[in-house]
């Protein structure tokens, strides 16, 4: 059975900056950081036709988030000892999945983003479950967190959801919740000729003819006129393997690239 895809997109971008940001009308799809625009700012993207994500940091908290939440150290994950586990190289902390602070939080933060009418979820940081130093604990992390996803999908019942990474560890625990998902990472045609590559893209190929998900590479590529071609390059050959492609010119904040080559950067810059 043929699920048809909640949305359609042939061209999306990736900006984790303050709006607006002129270009981004350009895109299909935009994912963005929401405390960087306004409610105002949003509608005139989606009235240009742009759908918009929300990026969410499921497990991640840095520490300014850690104290609007209101979250304390039983609940964030420890892995030896009293400790809280630390995520490198941003220096983040891990909230559990399981903590009522947490979800609280979450459940408060996402129902305002539905008010405001963002389109669905970018949610990342799910690879975390996948950290070599966090295996004593995944028995329960994997399937709490799932369980997180469900409160997700629970409160934005009716738009998009995109899982980015966690392809190993996490996604085959959310299909039900899920529209697509995103594979970041520097991706290239020899690692994708790996056995193990392989065997995510024929499930990815499966998920996208049985589910309808559309699923997104995602990459960043330094802004050079000599790259150019390697960059459309980089594309075509995602879109052969069934993937919507973006090569991002930076670390997401500093603008965004669009299709043609040029870097779309904020006003302000």
């Amino acid at each position: 059975m043929t699920t048809t895809p909640r949305f359609f997109a042939r061209s999306y971008g990736v900006y984790y900056g303050k709006g607006p940001l002129p270009g981004l009308e350009n895109l299909d799809l935009a994912i963005l950081e929401p405390m960087g625009w306004q409610t105002s700012q949003l509608r005139e993207l989606k009235a240009a036709g742009v759908k918009v994500l929300a990026y969410l940091s499921v497990l991640e908290v840095p520490p300014w988030r850690e104290s609007v939440a209101g979250l304390q150290s039983n609940d964030l994950i420890q892995v030896h000892g009293s400790e809280p586990w630390v995520k490198q190289p941003f220096g983040n902390r891990l909230a559990r999945p399981d903590s009522k602070r947490w979800r609280l939080f979450l459940e408060q933060h996402l129902t305002q983003l539905y008010r405001q009418g963002w389109d669905g979820l970018f949610l990342d940081t799910l690879g975390d479950v996948e950290d070599e130093e966090l295996a004593p604990i995944t028995g329960w992390l994997a399937p709490a967190t799932a369980d997180l996803i469900h409160l997700c999908r629970r409160l934005f019942s009716d738009r998009i959801l995109i899982a980015n990474n966690g392809l190993w560890g996490m996604v085959p625990l959310l299909l039900p919740y899920l529209d697509g998902v995103s594979w970041e990472g520097q991706l290239t045609p020899p690692i994708m000729r790996e056995p193990w590559a392989q065997a995510m893209l024929d499930f990815l190929g499966q998920m996208r003819s049985q589910r309808g998900w559309v699923n997104l590479m995602l990459t960043q590529m330094p802004h050079d006129p000599g790259n150019q071609k390697t960059i459309q390059d980089f594309y075509l050959w995602a879109e052969r393997l069934g993937f919507l492609a973006y090569a991002a010119p930076g670390d997401y904040t500093h603008g965004i690239r669009l299709r043609d080559g040029r870097i779309a950067i904020p006003a302000s810059y």
